[in-house]
């Protein structure tokens, strides 16, 4: 099978997400693929390309060249399958020259909610019909795309990628006082985040916590915790140096779960994370993980849990085991994919 890849390497490693799982399968002679990069195209900062994006649409500069380059690889490749991971800046017009050129099978695999306007452009909404399959990281979504017109509509989690997700320790004396916390949380300052990490402090003020992420440094009562943002290995050093990881999902973004649902127990930590019904599904309560409805509720279990570590190390090593030792690798997802297709 011939696939396409369009994705981005902006957040490397986390993505391209299916890139090394399309590597794995190209070894065992089930695919050939290529990998069209959409970062090349545009911006370093995401901030600045939908900056630039909402004043031009589509007579960016960058925006044009990536279509025109993306159809002239299409028909050059001539894939069965074009796997779009988002896609926001793919125009319906090179979307449907993709369809006449090579009568290829679009499918999108939606990292985001397409609806949310914080992370959607005009051209994602007005694309969705055009998709002969239109995999949903939200189940929240679902019944909306199939109200834009896409008929194939099918549910399918995030998951980890083992070369980048694992445990890893410290091996200096800086990396240990780096990276040892009490609490951590990876990922951005949302506003309906705020009250959550302000309410924690005022009742936790000992406890040493770490917030990574975009734009926590803006904000007066919590620029303190602020430790910047990490990737790669020192993701990996930020869960492995920490007692309690805090897993939240984005309620904009009408999550039931996230990346790091998968990507904080395939790194060893110990994860907190909100009672949702695609968590209760992945995860077993207070055995794999330990689930919370509310600030007062999670405040109340960070207490216990710091105090009691042996509760925590095992209940740490069962998600671990079950992320691991389950399907939940991107070449797990990408078989899962290539099964709905066939």
């Amino acid at each position: 099978m011939r696939i396409l890849l369009v994705d981005t390497s902006q957040y490397y490693p986390s993505s391209p997400m299916f890139l090394e799982a399309l590597e794995e399968l190209a070894e065992e002679n089930i695919c050939h693929f290529e990998f069209f990069d959409i970062a090349n195209f545009l911006p370093k900062t995401y901030i600045t390309h939908k900056v630039l994006y909402r004043l031009f649409g589509e007579r960016l500069t960058s925006y044009q060249k990536l279509n025109r380059s993306l159809l002239t690889l299409a028909c050059n490749f001539c894939p069965e399958v074009v796997l779009v991971v988002k896609g926001a800046y793919i125009s319906p017009c090179t979307l449907n020259g993709i369809k006449e050129e090579t009568d290829a099978l679009l499918v999108n695999y939606a990292t985001d909610d397409p609806f949310n306007p914080a992370s959607n452009t005009k051209y994602l909404i007005e694309s969705i019909l055009l998709y002969d399959l239109y995999i949903c990281t939200k189940k929240a979504i679902m019944a909306d795309v199939q109200r834009y017109g896409c008929t194939n509509v099918k549910f399918l989690p995030f998951g980890f990628k083992p070369s980048v997700h694992f445990p890893e320790i410290t091996v200096t004396a800086e990396e240990k006082a780096r990276f040892t916390s009490d609490i951590v949380f990876i990922g951005g300052c949302d506003r309906d985040r705020i009250p959550f990490f302000e309410t924690l402090v005022r009742a936790l003020p000992s406890a040493k916590l770490h917030l990574y992420g975009g734009y926590w440094d803006r904000h007066a009562t919590l620029r303190h915790y602020h430790h910047g943002i990490v990737l790669g290995r020192d993701y990996r050093l930020a869960l492995g140096g920490t007692k309690i990881a805090i897993n939240l999902v984005r309620r904009a973004n009408r999550d039931g779960h996230v990346m790091r649902t998968f990507e904080v127990p395939a790194c060893g930590a110990f994860m907190m994370t909100e009672r949702t019904e695609e968590h209760r599904e992945i995860f077993e309560e207070d055995k794999d993980t330990v689930f919370f409805g509310s600030i007062d509720e999670a405040i109340e279990k960070i207490r216990y849990y710091l105090e009691h570590n042996a509760e925590r190390i095992y209940i740490a090593q069962n998600g671990y085991n079950k992320i691991v030792n389950g399907t939940n690798t991107y070449t797990n997802r990408v078989r899962e994919i290539l099964n709905m297709i066939n």
